[in-house]
């Protein structure tokens, strides 16, 4: 009997242990079918705006000649204006070049007007001597042209020429019946700060047999002062080319210190006596289109000398 119940007791033992193996194995196989949950963390990206540097720009004044500018900045491409040089690049500073625009003014002052001009002005700013605007000029002793007829044909082809090579003319006056003051001519060197201001005339005497040309400048005296020794070397260079250029007779650079268009300039001036009206052969030839071409010629050709062109 004893042995009937150990036998029993060890069959329910068995059973029992048998029970707790499976309920382990299961709890295992469960926890490993379970997926696991991970969190993930955002983060910030920050993107950061690159930094937009200033430009400082400096100019410096001098005949539009030299520009400054500073560059602060990597591979900033400057826009110009016309003439300027595109810098490029990281410097510290730039020397930017502008190239002279070539141009020069000249201003041409055909002499004299139809009638003249009764009116009187001051001989100079400080001066007591009033003169009459303008005497009428001369008349050709055959041709009986009036000089500033003459004067006005030339000028006009000057100023061809002048512009023809670069420069900037402004005419103290493009109307032939015009006879404006000295002075008022002389305020248009001055306004326009011209490189030259030319005055064109004929020349004349009682003798018929006076002949040439002649370069009258300011003497250096009052007012003329700063502007008489440029305008003595201006006028001595046309004057030997004129003379080269047509052929005829030098009568040389005659400074003076009475002429109101001269002591109102602020500017290189001359006054250029293209030959004498008064003389029957020269009367001849300042009244012929192709010898005032060859005066044109011959002052232009001085003037981009003088003037270095």
């Amino acid at each position: 009997m004893k042995k009937i119940i150990s036998i029993v007791l060890v069959f329910i033992m068995g059973m029992f242990l048998v029970g707790c193996g499976n309920g382990e194995s299961n709890s295992i196989q469960l926890t490993k079918d379970k997926k696991e949950t991970k969190t993930i963390e955002s983060k910030t990206v920050e993107t950061k705006t690159p930094e937009i540097k200033t430009i400082e720009t400096k100019t410096i004044e001098n005949d539009g000649k030299v520009y400054k500018e500073k560059i602060e900045d990597e591979n900033i491409e400057k826009s110009t204006t016309e003439g300027e040089v595109i810098v490029e690049g990281n410097e510290e500073e730039k020397i930017i070049e502008k190239p002279a625009n070539g141009k020069k003014t000249v201003v041409i002052d055909p002499g004299h007007g139809p009638g003249g001009n009764s009116e009187k002005e001051a001989q100079s700013p400080d001066s007591g001597v009033m003169k009459i605007k303008d005497g009428g000029g001369a008349d050709g002793i055959n041709s009986k042209t009036p000089e500033y007829v003459i004067t006005m044909n030339v000028s006009l082809k000057l100023k061809s020429l002048l512009e023809a090579n670069g420069i900037n003319v402004i005419m103290t006056k493009e109307d032939i019946n015009l006879a404006p003051g000295n002075i008022e001519r002389a305020e248009v060197g001055n306004n326009n700060n011209a490189d030259l201001a030319i005055r064109i005339h004929c020349d004349s005497a009682d003798a018929t047999s006076a002949k040439g040309a002649s370069m009258l400048v300011p003497a250096p005296v009052g007012y003329a002062t700063d502007i008489a020794g440029i305008s003595r070397t201006y006028g001595e260079i046309i004057l030997n080319s004129l003379v080269a250029n047509v052929g005829m007779y030098n009568r040389g650079v005659i400074e003076r210190s009475d002429l109101t268009g001269f002591n109102w300039s602020k500017v290189p001036v001359v006054l250029i006596e293209m030959g004498f009206l008064s003389n029957p052969e020269e009367d001849s030839l300042l009244n012929d289109s192709s010898y005032q071409e060859k005066i044109a010629q011959g002052l232009c050709n001085g003037i981009l000398e003088a003037l270095d062109y």
